[in-house]
């Protein structure tokens, strides 16, 4: 989802640096905040059923990536989004359910009421501000390493597509998927249940770094790797430092919103390189 046009002016170039280096300023304060202080992201109430279904999802997903990845390029068709979604609340209610069966209340080990809500998203805010200058770099840096190679989603060119055609129905449903409903499942599944379950059994780093790749992976696109491999960090870190899911559930929309209209500006006033 990285597009940026060419030839930046100076002073543009100077804003993003110090825009950058702020962002890591604040994610460098915040990973040793959690390291001096220690984590807000409960595990206690992870047990062995749960390491067996985390180990399940990551055998699953990995057997997904490698497919995908191996799979010749298609397009995206309004079925495919659709069916993404179904498969991601599926295993939502899966594993609110099986931590309701064990008597593990979801919204309480998530964090979800520990904070006010217009804490969270006030907090999700300034935390997607610092993080935004930081992905967008490393977006770039992975289309010049790739050489010309590097190509957008799939789902980026079905919503480009679709806002380039005036599909509006197109439009509005990949954009409540992509701001309401994959935040939501994706950050449940990712961040809530796969981090928390390997931090009891794996530790904080290997959860962390094992989580991200398995979410950066699942997007099944390699010039995008890096930096939602990066962008995963972040929200694990605000994960632990906030104790709260719902400040990563509020960052992720941010992002993806951030995203679909910077791709709705390029549909309507597309970039024509010299």
């Amino acid at each position: 989802m990285d597009h940026f046009p060419p030839g930046i002016p100076v002073w543009q170039s100077g804003l993003l640096g110090a825009w950058l280096v702020l962002g890591i300023g604040v994610y460098s304060s915040l990973e040793r905040l959690v390291r001096t202080r220690g984590g807000k992201v409960t595990t206690a109430g992870f047990g062995l059923p749960d390491l067996l279904l985390c180990c399940g999802f990551l055998a699953w997903f990995g057997v997904a990536i490698a497919r995908g990845f191996g799979a010749p390029e298609h397009e995206v068709t309004r079925s495919d989004i659709l069916g993404g979604a179904a498969m991601f609340l599926s295993l939502v209610v899966l594993i609110g359910g099986f931590m309701y069966y064990r008597d593990i209340n979801p919204f309480r080990q998530f964090g979800l009421f520990r904070r006010n809500v217009f804490v969270c998203a006030a907090m999700a805010l300034g935390l997607f501000l610092a993080v935004l200058p930081v992905v967008m770099v490393t977006g770039k840096l992975s289309e010049y390493a790739l050489n010309g190679r590097a190509h957008p989603q799939n789902i980026v060119q079905y919503f480009l597509s679709a806002s380039e055609g005036s599909d509006k129905g197109a439009v509005y449903l990949t954009m409540v998927i992509g701001v309401l409903v994959a935040p939501a499942a994706e950050e449940t599944i990712f961040r809530g249940y796969i981090y928390g379950v390997l931090k009891r059994y794996a530790g904080p780093v290997a959860a962390a770094l094992i989580s991200a790749l398995l979410f950066a992976a699942m997007h099944l696109n390699a010039s995008s790797l890096p930096a939602l491999f990066v962008l995963a960090l972040c929200f694990t870190l605000a994960y632990e430092a906030s104790g709260s899911l719902l400040v990563n559930i509020f960052m992720h929309a941010f992002f993806n919103l951030s995203m679909f209209l910077v791709l709705l500006g390029i549909s309507q006033h597309p970039v024509v390189s010299p």
